[in-house]
């Protein structure tokens, strides 16, 4: 598994920031596969730039703070590797 795959799987299960896709990431598949937050932020902006997710500034949150979501491509290319 990828961890771009394992990105899109979380944030389909769950649209979130990622900070709080990190620290969603550190308490379960952390335990036996370790990514830092520098490699997450990294994979989401590749992920953005694929067309696979989408971000949008988060409300009353601090300043620049992004919710991801999965977009259409993002649940093609999971479905892609899962068939694989």
């Amino acid at each position: 598994m990828s961890l771009q795959h394992a990105l899109l799987t979380s944030i389909i299960e769950k649209p979130c920031s990622g900070y709080e896709l990190a620290r969603r990431f550190d308490k379960s598949i952390g335990y036996f596969w370790h990514a830092t937050h520098q490699q997450i932020y990294r994979e989401l902006a590749r992920m953005e730039q694929q067309g696979w997710v989408s971000s949008s500034e988060v409300e009353g949150g601090r300043s620049g703070k992004k919710q991801f979501d999965v977009l259409p491509a993002g649940r093609a290319e999971l479905q892609r590797w899962a068939a694989e």
